[in-house]
């Protein structure tokens, strides 16, 4: 028997629940439809190759999302997929948000070899999923941001002992500003312990700063009802020494 994640077996009892709600309150219901287009995909610090030959590459990626969300809950799903074709992503989500604070469970779906893995592969030690934990806060007044996200299971495992979860933690500090008609959102990412953030497992060891800088956010007005979201995002990680511009938009 196929073996399949306990957070997608929530997602399932969730959609039901959705389906029953949806039929007593189908103004509360608010589906959300949407794809990035990104010159190149960092997330949390971390560039996401994609295999051009015999060369690893940041290609540009589509990135869709689709959501239901109903009072404060939001089931969701997020992927992404390169120009090459070699690199494909489908994350899915569930979270809750009420007066700022939100909780959230995601199980990243990152594979190897998308060709030949098996999607519903759950084993420790041969799954392609990770599953997080996260909890945030935005504030509404002071426009000041906090994540602590966790790997709770998955392919995070320790570089040493590739039989132990590595449990890999990111945490987020973030403020918001706007000039003019721009939008500024400043991020300070760090890790507190060697995991999968900035080098890749085993290099280095103890806290370091994976993922800083500064996005720039606008709409572009192109009809009268009608306005083009794009961003640009400087991104630096100095634990491996690197440095991304990744511009965005969105449809």
């Amino acid at each position: 028997m196929k073996k399949i994640s306990i957070i997608t077996l929530l997602f399932l009892m969730v959609a039901s629940l959705f389906n029953t709600i949806i039929a007593q309150d189908e103004d509360g219901l608010k589906p959300e439809l949407g794809c990035d287009i990104v010159s190149s995909y960092v997330w949390r610090g971390l560039p996401v190759y994609a295999a051009l030959g015999e060369q690893n590459v940041l290609a540009p990626s589509l990135q869709p999302a689709f959501s239901l969300n109903y009072k404060g809950f939001e089931l969701g799903t997020w992927g992404s997929i390169d120009f090459t074709g070699t690199y494909k992503e489908v994350d899915l989500f569930l979270s809750y948000s009420l007066k700022g604070f939100s909780v959230a469970m995601t199980d990243y779906y990152w594979a190897s070899d998308w060709i030949t893995d098996n999607y519903f592969e759950y084993q420790a030690d041969s799954t392609s999923h990770c599953i997080e934990a996260s909890l945030g806060y935005k504030g509404e007044e002071i426009p000041f941001s906090v994540l602590v996200a966790t790997m709770l299971y998955g392919a995070d495992m320790q570089f040493e002992d590739s039989e132990k979860h590595a449990y890999s933690t990111y945490i987020e500090l973030g403020y918001s500003f706007a000039i003019k008609e721009y939008n500024l959102d400043l991020f300070f990412g760090m890790t507190p312990t060697d995991g999968m953030y900035g080098d890749g497992y085993g290099g280095h060891d103890g806290f370091a700063i994976v993922n800083t800088g500064v996005t720039g956010s606008k709409a572009i007005k192109i009809t009268e009802n009608f306005s083009l979201p794009v961003k640009a995002s400087l991104i630096a990680n100095p634990q491996a020494r690197k440095l991304f511009l990744v511009f965005a938009l969105s449809i």
